[in-house]
């Protein structure tokens, strides 16, 4: 039954981790697409001397494509992408072959990274030490104080949550944010008693309840050159490996 508790409780914090990045890759990837279909089939550009060798003539929409396939890293989208032909301008640029070479070349190197990033957390991780919650000094509400321990800083997000039923892993929010963290932060996390209630109507005073910690290392979605879906960063950075739960009985 503890095992089962725990799993549901590291499926809850990793269902919940995209709150702390606004936008998803599948939110950019569509609009993207969805771009790309907007431009008519037909609509080209050529002799386009200035252009490297291979861009001097193209199809504007099978250019889209291309620029969607390589910054989402899907090879997919190479698909539609046609070489137009032309006496006078080369055009292998935008290829389906030259597209699909250009995203596993983006891949490749995204992958350095991500292993590189893995390897320097597993060396020094910031992790939870400790956290307390007491009375604010409005006399109403309350405060996380919570302590880490580690000398690397880096982008993490903390949650916590009011474990409400241990047999479902049932949860109720109290905070949840992105936090730039290292060993020497020292945080306190207000948080209004009405909130609380908004979310667990049942919550009364003076009593103790389970609360929930959770502390994952944020890796966002990549950056200007290249976007990573979560199936990418879990195959070579599980979110479970960079994941620290922590559990305590707290009297509000």
């Amino acid at each position: 039954m503890l095992a089962r508790l725990l799993v549901l409780a590291l499926l809850t914090v990793l269902s919940n981790a995209s709150w702390a990045f606004g936008v998803t890759y599948d939110d950019l990837r569509s609009a993207g697409v969805k771009r790309c279909e907007s431009i008519d089939a037909s609509e080209n550009q050529s002799g386009l001397a200035f252009n490297p060798d291979g861009y001097r003539s193209y199809y504007v929409a099978s250019q889209c494509f291309q620029r969607v396939a390589v910054e989402f890293r899907d090879e997919r989208l190479c698909a539609p992408v046609k070489e137009r032909r032309s006496l006078f301008s080369s055009s292998w640029g935008y290829s389906k072959a030259n597209c699909q070479k250009l995203v596993r070349e983006g891949i490749a190197a995204d992958r350095k990274i991500l292993e590189d990033q893995k390897s320097r957390y597993l060396q020094g991780p910031v992790r939870l030490r400790d956290f307390r919650i007491e009375a604010n000094g409005n006399g109403r509400d309350f405060d996380i104080i919570p302590s880490f321990v580690g000398a690397a800083a880096d982008g993490y997000s903390l949650r916590f949550d009011i474990l409400v039923s241990q047999s479902t892993a049932q949860t109720a929010l109290l905070h949840a944010s992105g936090y730039h963290i290292d060993g020497s932060s020292n945080l306190r996390i207000y948080i209004r008693q009405e909130d609380i209630r908004k979310r667990f109507p049942q919550f009364a005073l003076n009593h103790p309840y389970i609360v929930r910690a959770s502390l994952v290392l944020s890796i966002g979605i990549g950056g200007q050159s290249g976007k990573w879906s979560d199936e990418f960063i879990e195959k070579i950075f599980p979110a479970k490996a960079r994941t620290q739960i922590m559990e305590k009985e707290i009297q509000f």
